[in-house]
């Protein structure tokens, strides 16, 4: 078993990302989505941590959290971003990249959906 580096932000993140899930079913989405942001953030980090302590399973697991909870916040730009990063790494396994390339594509096609209402509404 292996031991947990940074429990209290690991603890943290899950409880935030709970938080999130529910408050969204309750429909407070304006919360959820803040709750999902602070996971995000909390998560690049440990990302970071792990990358820099040479353990990329763990950076790799925490990136690809990361990008779905910003996606869960509603910035699908900052999700694909770290989408993209995950797919260009060297040591992310080739099923993982399959799935990343597919999130990537569900999470385009959401944001072209999402700029189609904007036009329709006038908004953009």
């Amino acid at each position: 078993m292996s031991i947990v580096p940074y429990p209290e932000d690991e603890v943290c993140k899950s409880n935030l990302l709970l938080q999130a899930a529910l408050l969204r079913a309750e429909g407070l989405e304006e919360l959820s989505a803040s709750r999902f942001a602070e996971a995000a953030t909390l998560e690049e980090g440990l990302a970071q941590r792990a990358d820099a302590e040479g353990d990329s399973a763990r950076a790799i697991r925490s990136h690809f959290s990361a990008a779905s909870a910003w996606a869960n916040a509603g910035d699908f730009h900052h999700a694909l971003t770290l989408l993209q990063i995950l797919e260009e790494r060297s040591d992310a396994p080739e099923p993982l990249k399959t799935r990343v390339r597919a999130f990537a594509e569900t999470l385009r096609a959401q944001r072209r959906n999402w700029h189609n209402t904007l036009q329709e509404a006038n908004i953009s």
